[in-house]
């Protein structure tokens, strides 16, 4: 209530936040979307900014490109990945004359007093923003378990990094572990028999969950051989996409065998569907990892692209966190086992929910609000 000759508070200052972000593969966009939920309040004003989405015609053909590298030749990935050029401060000087003014105006005309930035690329705008207003804090998410050096620049105030086994290839002091960032739905206490009962799902047999989207490495020929393997034995919870046809094939082949299952397009309730299967058929990108450790569910990690994945590969090796396969033999195999052996499923959640315990993505927004950390 006001008193007499007195005057209303003043309102709280807003402090504006920038993600910046780049859409090669959907996981740096996503830990973008997770920051903001996590940050954004009635004193952070929150904005994230897609260089792809917002650049031109050579960010948009350079993340197709990528895609089809992800998709169609992991080969010529892996010679980018481990070329030792791409290591060197030349390289990223390199980089810093590919900025797209456009972009960089953007980010002039938001002035942000924070820019939290969740790809490489998108760190040099960071940078030079830096540069011309020093006050800006400027912190950079990682979002793979093993640390490329093209990540590492300086002039950054913070790294957030996904687990302790990132020190392995991180070089620097300045750090916080805080996990990958999840959007809110992760992060929400589910009823596993509610779910269930929502979706009618009523099978005595393990659910299985596979991601047949545009970015999966599960091909839908080797995805409706899989099905056509274990139809008596699993239960599938099936995720398409936006991709309609796609969405016919397997929609197709399903109507002609018996097999239980639950087909979906596009949804934006994985959370959901994670909660209620007992594993995951997936590729080991930072993202999909840090969401099934925090769901506590064990997965395959199949055809896992050269160079970061291969990196989270070993991190999901190191603490016992999910099984491997390299090719559709191995899949097999790996399924078969778990069936014949649960106990194996069992064995990795414990696992899980020690690691889950480690990540402290909330840390973030008391770094962001100066609440914590000397910076």
């Amino acid at each position: 209530m006001r008193e007499v000759g007195g005057s209303n508070p003043p309102p709280p200052i807003l402090k504006k936040t920038l993600i910046l972000t780049a859409n090669y593969g959907a996981g740096h966009l996503i830990a973008s979307q997770g920051l903001r939920e996590i940050i954004e309040d009635e004193e952070n004003k929150v904005e994230i900014l897609d260089i792809v989405e917002a650049g031109s015609k050579i960010e948009k053909i350079t993340s197709k490109l990528y895609i089809w590298l992800n998709r169609y030749s992991h080969f010529l990935w892996r010679l980018i990945y481990y070329n030792p050029i791409i290591k060197t401060k030349f390289f990223k000087n390199i980089l810093k004359l590919l900025l797209n003014k456009n972009i960089y105006n953007r980010i002039l005309n938001f002035n942000p007093d924070v820019i939290i930035s969740t790809h490489f690329f998108a760190t040099i705008y960071g940078i030079k923003f830096k540069n011309k207003k020093p006050n800006v804090k400027l912190f950079v998410c990682i979002t793979d378990y093993e640390i490329h050096p093209i990540w590492l620049f300086e002039g950054v105030d913070l790294f957030f990094l996904p687990s302790e086994f990132s020190l392995k290839t991180f070089k620097g002091r300045n750090f916080l572990i805080t996990g990958i960032p999840l959007r809110k739905g992760f992060l929400m206490h589910l009823n596993e028999i509610e779910i269930r009962n929502f979706f009618e799902i009523k099978t005595d047999k393990l659910v299985a969950l596979l991601n047949l989207g545009a970015n999966s490495v599960l091909p839908i020929k080797d995805a409706i051989k899989f099905i056509n393997l274990f139809k008596g034995k699993l239960y599938f919870l099936i995720i398409v996409g936006k991709d309609e046809k796609r969405f016919k094939m397997i929609k197709n082949f399903l109507s002609k065998v018996k097999a239980e299952y639950k087909l979906f397009g596009f949804t934006q309730e994985i959370y959901k569907l994670m909660s209620i299967c007992d594993f995951s058929i997936t590729k080991a990108g930072g993202l999909s990892v840090s969401e099934l450790i925090y769901s506590e569910k064990p997965a395959i990690y199949y055809k896992s692209l050269p160079g970061q994945e291969e990196g989270n590969e070993k991190f999901i090796k190191e603490y016992g966190l999910g099984l491997t396969a390299k090719n559709f033999s191995q899949l097999v195999k790996l399924t078969q086992l778990i069936i014949e052996n649960p106990e194996i499923l069992n064995f990795i959640k414990r696992n899980l929910s020690i690691q889950k315990k480690k990540m402290n993505f909330l840390e973030i927004k008391k770094v962001v609000s100066h609440e914590t950390y000397a910076l």
